[in-house]
């Protein structure tokens, strides 16, 4: 017998990213969950989770790319608030798969990490995971740009009832910049 009411389980806002390394065999990237999390433990799934105070909109209208909130919105059909569904999906590919969607303010080129700037970002990841930063702060330090622009929405999904946790998620595509490698998050 299930622990919870299927019927009171509310719907989080959700965003997820489809990574495409886009060769001749092209490959699109997947993580499995960890066999102990509540929702599809052990599953493979692609980077993406909840829509949280940190992605609002209006908290990257400076540094979200060739995208506004109204046009993310007018993509998926809502209101107001699109732009924070990218957003997540920015935060959560750096988290779950150190891939980092952004580029340089100064001249919109795609992020490069170098060898030399790997450990800073590893630091960045590390610190994002345990909610010391915030995706913001990481952007701002750097000198970066969110690359909404890349990323393109491709359907929604809401979890179906019965779930201990439900979503309704939104599915972006993107391709994975050519000089950054996903790592699993431990």
């Amino acid at each position: 017998m299930a622990e919870f009411d299927p019927e009171t389980v509310p719907i989080r806002p959700a965003a997820t990213v489809m990574l495409i390394d886009d060769r001749p065999d092209l490959q699109v990237y997947m993580l499995q969950r960890n066999a102990n999390t509540v929702f599809a433990g052990g599953m493979w799934v692609f980077p993406g989770g909840a829509v949280d105070h940190q992605d609002d909109a209006s908290y990257y209208k400076d540094i979200a790319t060739h995208r506004t909130d109204a046009e993310a919105s007018e993509l998926m059909a809502l209101p107001a608030g699109g732009l924070a569904y990218y957003m997540a999906a920015i935060r959560e590919t750096f988290e779950e798969a150190g891939i980092l969607l952004a580029l340089h303010a100064e001249d919109e080129s795609p992020l490069v990490i170098s060898p030399e700037d790997t450990p800073r970002f590893n630091n960045y990841r590390d610190m994002l995971n345990a909610g010391e930063i915030e995706l913001k702060t990481i952007l701002e330090n750097e000198n970066l740009l969110a690359d909404v622009g890349q990323m393109h929405y491709v359907a929604r999904w809401i979890t179906p009832l019965g779930s201990p946790r439900r979503f309704d998620a939104r599915f972006f595509i993107a391709r994975i910049p050519s000089n950054q490698i996903p790592q699993h998050d431990d």
